[in-house]
């Protein structure tokens, strides 16, 4: 039996066609608010183009330390890496889902942390980061669009020369 992928890109049901329009009004927001939010604290839009430069830039505006970042991408890599192992040499389940508990817990910690700091660099409250966590292509919009000033943390430097 052959797979084909595109049998699966049936987009003749109503439903499967909303889905798709919904999901591309979902990225289309999400990529203007973050291109949006960059420009606001003085960065080029364009960075957010890019697949983990515009991660780093978005941890270098809120102060964020560049260990978080690449502790991340050394997470991520070590997941794919994990999911290798397991099929290549058949990883016991349990050590598999502890390292990707941890994995997991990390990425989790480090987002929750640069959301909440993300929301205090342009004068939002707790209230509001709990809003960016649960809904973030919302509340990352509302930040992108309102009147709010980027203040930069006194640990944040993103390419800005001192005066």
């Amino acid at each position: 039996m052959d797979f084909d992928f595109l049998d699966y890109l049936d987009f003749s049901t109503p439903s499967s066609t909303a889905f798709a329009i919904y999901a591309i009004i979902v990225y289309s927001i999400t990529v203007i608010a973050e291109w949006r939010i960059l420009v606001k604290a003085g960065e080029k839009g364009w960075k957010s183009l890019i697949p983990f430069y515009n991660l780093y830039v978005s941890h270098e505006i809120v102060g964020m330390a560049p260990t978080w970042f690449i502790l991340e991408v050394v997470f991520w890599v070590t997941e794919v890496i994990l999911e290798i192992l397991e099929e290549l040499f058949s990883l016991p389940p349990e050590v598999a889902l502890v390292i990707g508990s941890v994995i997991a817990a990390y990425t989790v910690l480090s987002e929750v942390i640069h959301i909440i700091k993300l929301c205090k660099c342009f004068g939002k409250g707790r209230g509001f980061a709990v809003g960016m966590i649960l809904i973030p292509y919302v509340f990352s919009a509302i930040i992108a669009f309102d009147r709010s000033v980027y203040t930069m943390p006194a640990n944040a430097h993103h390419g800005k020369e001192e005066a």
